[in-house]
């Protein structure tokens, strides 16, 4: 009997297929970069500075009261406070230490939103806030809600908004695509194991056909009949049943009864 052997392009076609569906690429972060030959991120981080620049100079002429419903009736005090506590972190500055103390200061000690919009520039200005959104994704998701939920107008946490959102497709596409190499490098193996089994597998080689007698022979030698007992069932001499079964091994490629049985 032949078996059938895979070509191992057709091994490789099919994994290809069974990847296809899987090839697609997650939302690029591109709507992130222009808008009219402008850059969004720069446009929204102006508005940011904007508006902490505005308020700062409204705390110093006294105008901040007007906006309490916005910024919250304590933000002249928080945004105080923590100016002087950034002053007091920056005069022994290390990168991980400011990092830590100003997530800190801003979740347990202000929930003053202009505050944190100020605490986040700062990070960011440091070079420390993308790290720390990738490791801490959850805080800042729960921040950004935060501020969709309070009376800010969104011009003021946009930039921060896209930052996070873009950090966090990111970190979703390289999650993705590391799934679909290990996928792909799966299916690789699986096709080289597959091919391999075919390869190696013996196909048996293809022998003379028996005769009628000698058919009947073999089928006895099968069932186990001793030679005497084959010359009696098939009304022939034992040199004649002999000669069958040589013949027998022969064209099978067998080399005694219990090769002959056990390929049966």
């Amino acid at each position: 009997m032949k078996i059938f052997k895979i070509s191992p392009f057709i091994i490789l076609f099919t994994i290809l297929l069974s990847i296809k569906g899987y090839s697609k690429v997650l939302d690029t972060t591109h709507q992130f970069l222009e808008k009219k030959g402008k850059s969004i991120a720069l446009e929204n981080k102006q508005a940011l500075e904007d508006t902490l620049r505005h308020f700062e100079e409204s705390l110093l002429k006294g105008k901040t009261k007007v906006e309490y419903r916005v910024w919250g009736t304590n933000a002249e005090k928080a945004w105080l406070d923590y100016r002087l506590f950034e002053s007091d972190l920056r005069a022994d500055y290390d990168a991980e230490n400011y990092l830590a103390e100003t997530k800190a200061y801003l979740k347990d000690s202000t929930q003053i939103l202009i505050v944190k919009l100020k605490g986040l520039e700062t990070l960011d200005k440091k070079g420390l806030l993308v790290k720390d959104i990738i490791q801490n994704k959850k805080y800042y998701l729960a921040l950004l809600d935060e501020f969709e939920q309070s009376e800010l107008p969104p011009r003021t946490y946009l930039y921060f908004e896209n930052k996070i959102r873009k950090v966090s497709l990111e970190q979703a596409n390289n999650k993705y695509q590391t799934s679909l190499v290990l996928n792909f490098v799966g299916l690789i193996a699986i096709g080289g194991l597959t091919f391999g089994y075919f390869k190696n597998k013996k196909e048996k080689p293809s022998y003379p056909s028996l005769s009628n007698q000698e058919k009947k022979v073999k089928n006895l030698i099968e069932e186990g009949k001793t030679n005497k007992e084959i010359a009696e069932a098939l009304f022939i001499s034992l040199s004649t049943v002999k000669t069958h079964t040589s013949n027998i091994y022969s064209k099978l490629g067998v080399k005694n009864r219990k090769e002959l049985q056990a390929n049966s």
